[in-house]
C-alpha cells in the first residue's frame, strides 16, 4: 500500500510543481496593483488638468550637458529639472546619479525620462522594469517620463502598437509607485498613437519649437509641460539645453499621488 501511495503521489507532486513554476514565471517581474477593497493603484488618477498658465520653469538634461552647477541653474530662475535616466540601447545614463544628487542638494524639483528604441509592448515592459531598477530608492516630485520619438517607431502605420507600448510602460511605472508621463513631439502626438485614449490616462510633455514662451497659451490647456526650445542657454551649464514650462503644480499633484498610495498600502 505504501508503494502504491508513493508511486501515485509522484505525478500529483510533479503537476503541483509545474503549476507553481508556471505561476512564478508568468508573474515574475510584474508589478501587481495593490488593492484595498475594490480599488487598486490603477484607479488613482494620473492625468492632471493643466491650469492654463505657467506654474514653473525648468530644464531637461542628459550626459551631453556635461558638468552642471545646479545652484546656478536654480538662481537663474529654474525650479525643476528632468534628468535622463537612460536609453534602451545605452542603459543607464552615466550622469544620472551625479545629476540627481546635485539637483537634490540644490533644492530643485526632479523628474526623469527614459528614451525608448523598443518596438513592442513586451520590450517596453522590460524597459519599464529597467527604469525601476535604475531609480530604486529615489524620490521624484515630477513624473517618470517615457521619451517616445525614435524615428523607427514612425515609419509604419503602427497606431495600435504604439498606443499599447506607451500604455504598457506607463502602467508598469505607476504600479511600481511612481507617477508616469509621456514625452513626445506635437506632430507625433497628433499622428502616431491614440492620443484620446492615452490623453485621458497619462500626462503629456510636448516638444514644439515655436518662437518662445509668448506662444505659451497654445499648449497651456492641453498638456502638462511644453518644451519650447532645444537651444537654450542657462547659467551653470556650458552647453545648449532644452527649456520647458510646466502648466501644473507637480510637487502638489505627486504628493497627493503618494498619499493615495500610502492609503492603499496601509
Amino acid at each position: 500500500m505504501k508503494k502504491f501511495i508513493t508511486e501515485h503521489r509522484k505525478p500529483v507532486m510533479f503537476s503541483a510543481i509545474i503549476l507553481l513554476l508556471i505561476i512564478i514565471f508568468t508573474t515574475a517581474g510584474t508589478a501587481v496593483p495593490t488593492m484595498i477593497g475594490n480599488k487598486t493603484v490603477d484607479d488613482i488618477k494620473t492625468c492632471s488638468k493643466p491650469e492654463g498658465e505657467i506654474v514653473a520653469k525648468g530644464i531637461d538634461v542628459s550626459r551631453y550637458q556635461g558638468d552642471i552647477d545646479f545652484n546656478k541653474v536654480k538662481n537663474d530662475g529654474y525650479s525643476f529639472v528632468i534628468i535622463r535616466v537612460g536609453t534602451s540601447l545605452g542603459g543607464k545614463d552615466s550622469k544620472f546619479e551625479t545629476y540627481y544628487k546635485e539637483a537634490v542638494n540644490a533644492g530643485l524639483d526632479i523628474g526623469c525620462y527614459f528614451y525608448t528604441y523598443g518596438y513592442t509592448a513586451e520590450e517596453l515592459k522590460q524597459e519599464a522594469k529597467d527604469v525601476i531598477s535604475y531609480i530604486d530608492g529615489k524620490d521624484f516630485n515630477y513624473p517618470v517620463f517615457l521619451d517616445f520619438e525614435h524615428a523607427e517607431l514612425l515609419k509604419y502605420n503602427r497606431v495600435d502598437e504604439n498606443t499599447a507600448m506607451i500604455d504598457t510602460f506607463c502602467k508598469y511605472i505607476k504600479r511600481s509607485g511612481y507617477y508616469p508621463g509621456v514625452y513626445t513631439s506635437n506632430s507625433i502626438y497628433k499622428n502616431y498613437f491614440d492620443n484620446i485614449t492615452l490623453g485621458n490616462k497619462w500626462d503629456f510633455w510636448i516638444a514644439s519649437y515655436i518662437d518662445n514662451t509668448s506662444n505659451s497659451k497654445k499648449f497651456s490647456k492641453s498638456f502638462s509641460i511644453w518644451q519650447y526650445t532645444s537651444n537654450g542657454g542657462v547659467n551653470g551649464i556650458n552647453a545648449r539645453v532644452d527649456l520647458n514650462v510646466a502648466y501644473v503644480n507637480y510637487p502638489k499633484i505627486i504628493n497627493e499621488f503618494k498619499n493615495q498610495l500610502k492609503e492603499l498600502r496601509n
